[in-house]
């Protein structure tokens, strides 16, 4: 019998150790969870203050500065492009005078948007 009752005592000591485990995990999925939501709420606080300051509202100076820095990353954004939709109209061009079937291949702005 001691067997038995070895056998019956390690089986114990392993349920409770998958239920710490499945504790564990579960908190720091919950944990997680809060994370992600504290991201998404301080994105749309961004998007909020950077609204008002397109709109020319008065924001805090540090706001300023953080959102006149976006601002710059925008035109960055923009400027490239332009020039990347420059050189595409340059390889159309030239993929004109190519021979038939030698025409490059369209390149989307939009990688998400379907073809």
């Amino acid at each position: 019998m001691e067997f038995f009752d070895k056998v019956n005592e390690l089986a114990r000591a392993a349920a409770d150790k998958t239920a710490e485990v499945v504790e564990d995990t579960r908190l720091k999925a919950q944990i997680l969870s809060d994370e992600k939501s504290i991201r998404e709420l301080e994105a749309k606080i961004g998007a909020y203050y950077y609204g008002k300051f397109a709109a020319g509202e008065p924001v805090d100076e540090a706001v300023r500065e953080w959102c006149t820095a976006v601002s710059v990353h925008k035109a960055n954004i923009e400027e490239k492009k332009e020039a990347l939709n420059s050189a595409r109209r340059t390889e159309e061009t030239a993929g004109a005078d190519a021979p038939a079937g030698e025409e490059k291949e369209k390149i989307n702005d939009d990688p998400f948007e379907n073809p």
